[in-house]
């Protein structure tokens, strides 16, 4: 299991000194990525496996790297997760009564998603730079609908733009999506550092981690790597077995549920 940095961990001058003198012998050698282009753009992460146990409460990875670049140029950091299906349920009065009236169901939305910056987006391109690189939130090509048939609800056909904001919102309340700014140290143009904030709600499976350098709005190179994030422990073999044997999974939680429901009547029987 990978200790998780806290919030306000300073990384020991050593340990700097270490991760920059890799990181430019690797720019020299080419040995972090073999996904930089012509040697312009080179990074990597202080772990790219995490293992979710049952006392896993999140963790910080550091990502670092080099770029051939100038004072003034900005970074952009994209943590994505594992695409899922997430429903989102409207709910309204009736009779004096909150039910939900209405559900949407998202495809191809990614479970988790987050951007790190060295300044705001809007400052570092335009949105149509923005969107053809895939970046932000509305640029995601997401998919949405109805879980009923419109025809048979009388509801309106629902439209990720009209949508997307409460997805969104709901996302970054759970800890899953966001974009915070500012959280890039780079320094002289060349070296760079963050750190990549997992949630202890995080869904295993494998994350694509790109990084992008950009001068004056134009993107100029391109990193990728990846953390794959895995369960561990017992919550682990209960997840293996639950997906790899399900009949017997099943045959056993009943046969569990029957003795359990059994154990309790006999103990209240004797008293």
């Amino acid at each position: 299991m990978i200790r998780p940095y806290p919030h306000n961990y300073k990384i020991p001058s050593q340990m700097t000194f270490m991760l920059w003198l890799f990181t430019i012998l690797s720019v020299s050698f080419g040995t972090i990525s073999a996904h930089a282009v012509n040697g312009k753009l080179v990074a990597d992460l202080s772990e790219n496996t995490v293992s979710i146990e049952s006392d896993f409460h999140g963790t910080e990875l550091l990502l670092f790297g080099a770029v051939d670049g100038m004072q003034g140029d900005d970074i952009i950091i994209v943590v994505r997760g594992p695409d899922a299906h997430i429903a989102q349920r409207r709910k309204s009065k009736v009779a004096g009564i909150w039910i939900n009236v209405e559900t949407n169901i998202w495809t191809k939305t990614p479970s988790f998603y987050q951007i790190l910056a060295t300044r705001d987006l809007a400052k570092i391109a335009n949105e149509a730079t923005l969107q053809d690189l895939g970046v932000g939130a509305t640029n995601l090509a997401l998919q949405i609908t109805p879980e009923k048939d419109p025809q048979e609800t009388g509801l309106a056909m629902p439209t990720v733009n009209g949508m997307v904001g409460e997805l969104v919102a709901n996302m970054r309340a759970l800890g899953l999506w966001g974009a915070t700014t500012d959280t890039i140290a780079l320094k002289e143009g060349a070296l760079f550092r963050s750190v990549i904030d997992l949630p202890s709600n995080v869904h295993s499976g494998q994350y694509e981690v790109r990084i992008i350098h950009l001068r004056d709005g134009v993107p100029l190179s391109e990193d990728t790597t990846s953390i794959a994030i895995r369960k561990g422990g017992l919550s682990a073999t209960i997840y293996n077995m639950a997906h790899e044997f399900s009949f017997f999974y099943g045959l056993f939680a009943v046969i569990f549920a029957i003795a359990s429901g059994w154990l309790a009547a006999a103990a209240f029987r004797k008293k």
